[in-house]
């Protein structure tokens, strides 16, 4: 009858050792598999506070980043609108100019006004754009129209009125990041718009009887309407220009932030790689040893 040797305390030594390998390179296998170094927060011990400070810091910069694209897309809408309002005023101007110059027929003052009443339409219409389903020019009143002419009548051509304006005071605003928020954009009662409704009104109320002092008027009106349309698209560039430096502040930001992120998250799979190596070949010679302790017995020493 044989008998084993006394080996129980080394053999679970060997044996506790080989599990504690074995599971280290099955934590190491699901690192090299998913590029991290743990499927959940706990695996990452004192580095996970670390981890959900990073990662809240990325959605709020990202979500700063998309707030500004979106207003200056808005921007970009407005300003796009207003070369076409400049077109508008422009060519009004000139057929001022031209009647102002010309011994005009009665048929070309009625086609006048008949232009001024679609140019007062057409003002309102461009006025009412609509981006994304938001009223553009209401200031921060996006869900109402801004203008509606049906609350319009021109009763005095010296003094500004703004009864066509259904907006608000307050133009839209924008949250770009922690510490900054832009406000944007134009309202239609601006005055460059109220005196553009004038000048057209002024010719369209006429019916085609155009003396000098009404051209003249209109002319006034609808010089001064251009001037501040420059204006105002001058005001949309600079609007533009700061949303889109604090979108890229913040998508730099961004960068800084997921490169701490991958440096606290990420694993080293090259690493990995080598260390799984190492451990096979420690776990190979473990089990050796094992195997060999095991098929010692007492017969092979007394023979």
């Amino acid at each position: 009858m044989s008998m084993r040797v006394a080996t129980f305390a080394m053999n679970d030594r060997i044996l506790a050792a080989s599990l504690k390998t074995q599971a280290r390179m099955a934590e190491m296998q699901m690192q090299q598999a998913t590029g991290q170094v743990a499927t959940s927060l706990g695996g990452y011990g004192a580095d996970s506070r670390s981890l959900i400070s990073l990662e809240v810091s990325l959605s709020r910069s990202q979500s700063y980043s998309a707030s500004a694209k979106e207003a200056t897309s808005r921007v970009e809408v407005m300003y796009s609108t207003m070369d076409t309002i400049n077109d508008v005023l422009s060519s009004f101007r000139s057929a001022l100019v031209a009647i102002k110059s010309t011994d005009a027929s009665a048929e070309t003052k009625a086609g006048l006004s008949t232009t001024a009443r679609l140019n007062l339409e057409e003002l309102a219409t461009l006025l009412n754009t609509q981006y994304e389903g938001r009223y553009l020019f209401g200031g921060s009143a996006t869900t109402t129209a801004p203008v509606d002419l049906a609350a319009y009548s021109m009763t005095d051509p010296d003094a500004a009125n703004t009864a066509y304006y259904q907006g608000n005071s307050t133009l839209a605003a924008v949250q770009v990041s922690s510490e900054q928020s832009v406000s944007y954009g134009v309202a239609a009662s601006d005055s460059a718009f109220e005196k553009a409704f004038r000048a057209f009104s002024i010719i369209a109320d006429a019916n085609g009887v155009l003396s000098d002092d009404t051209v003249n008027a209109a002319l006034d009106l609808i010089v001064e309407a251009i001037d501040g349309a420059a204006g105002v698209q001058g005001t949309l560039s600079v609007n533009a220009a700061t949303l889109e430096r604090a979108q890229v502040r913040e998508e730099e930001y961004q960068a800084h932030l997921s490169t701490s992120l991958s440096e606290v998250r990420d694993a080293d799979v090259t690493e990995i790689a080598v260390k799984l190596t190492a451990y096979e070949v420690q776990l190979q010679a473990a089990y050796a040893t094992l195997a060999k302790i095991q098929g010692i017995n007492l017969l092979d020493y007394v023979r």
